[in-house]
């Protein structure tokens, strides 16, 4: 089981077009903990919040991260290179292939996790990312 108390306090974006999972994401990834979570359902408003305030963790889905010519990605990649503090970006995807993943995994995405997931697949995504973040 994922040690949530090392999450607690942790400012996490969600940015997926799709309340429902908007809504798992925020249920099952800090379940009674203290944390400040925004979401965001469009690129824009995503990339509104990136610029406004700082995160520790980007969960978005592929389709919102590419979409508007990958304005959201090159942002998110900008960030990642000009941060001090890394950013750990997890991303959603319906449909991955071999080839959008390493798209991703070229473009400072840490993990891609397939919907529809389960609460198990995202907690083990989580522990990894919380585990890179500790050790590094």
């Amino acid at each position: 089981m994922l040690d949530v108390r090392s999450m607690s306090g942790l400012r996490v974006l969600i940015a997926d077009k799709n309340s429902f999972y908007r809504r798992v994401l925020r249920q099952n990834l800090l379940p009674g903990q203290p944390s400040e979570m925004q979401e965001a359902e469009t690129a824009l408003d995503a990339v509104g919040l990136l610029l406004a305030q700082p995160f520790d963790l980007f969960i978005v889905d592929w389709d919102l991260l590419i979409a508007n010519d990958g304005a959201l990605l090159e942002l998110v990649v900008r960030r990642a290179k000009l941060a001090k503090r890394r950013m750990p970006v997890m991303t959603l995807m319906v449909n991955p292939t071999q080839s959008s993943v390493l798209h991703a995994s070229n473009n400072n995405i840490d993990m891609v996790l397939r919907k529809p997931f389960s609460p198990k697949a995202l907690q083990q995504r989580m522990r990894w990312i919380v585990e890179r973040q500790d050790a590094g």
